[in-house]
């Protein structure tokens, strides 16, 4: 039997079982998953060291808390709520490190291992991005979306060349669409 063979839901079962076969299982689950988390972290975070930190942090809390793992349904749903709530926590940091106002996450509910991939979890995730975005273009991009003002508008108010603000918007926009793609792996 192969580790293409192995079911979601069984390797679940192989994790909670012998030491030797729960390492086994949680290789399996790590190549399986491992790079839909970096790849999900990175997007977010912009920083591939940072992802693969979280993406050793997510699996390293796995094989902790292996023996409550009963109750899991969705491996895929289950890995994307830890990444979800590593990254959050990462930008949590950041912020305060950084000593900077950004939107708030404790909107944010805890894990719910019976609850599946929502909007609200989506969201979530896209505030996040912008919340990692360099200040400028979230400025610049906040300005465009939340308040509606044209780019002509957002340059003067900025202090900045309409290319600018179109440079900057663009490069959010494509962002955004790689936070969007890594999400859809965990659908």
């Amino acid at each position: 039997m192969t580790e293409k063979d192995i079911s979601d839901s069984r390797l679940i079962q192989l994790l909670q079982g012998e030491e030797d076969t729960a390492r086994g299982a949680l290789t399996m689950l790590y190549l399986r998953y491992a790079p839909r988390v970096r790849e999900l972290a990175q997007c977010i975070l912009h920083d591939s060291d940072e992802a693969l930190d979280v993406a050793h942090d997510v699996f390293m809390a796995v094989w902790q808390h292996r023996s409550v793992l009963e109750g899991v349904v969705s491996p895929s749903a289950y890995l994307f709520r830890m990444t979800r709530n590593a990254v959050l926590n990462r930008l949590k940091h950041r912020r305060i490190v950084d000593d900077y106002a950004s939107q708030p996450f404790d909107t944010i509910s805890p894990y719910d291992p019976a609850a599946t991939f929502s909007t609200r979890e989506m969201a979530a995730m896209i505030r996040a991005a912008i919340a990692g975005m360099p200040p400028l273009r979230r400025k610049i991009f906040l300005m465009s979306r939340s308040r509606g003002m044209t780019y002509q508008q957002i340059a003067e108010a900025v202090g900045v060349s309409h290319k600018t603000v179109q440079y900057h918007i663009g490069i959010a926009l494509k962002e955004l669409r790689k936070v969007l793609s890594a999400l859809m792996l965990f659908i």
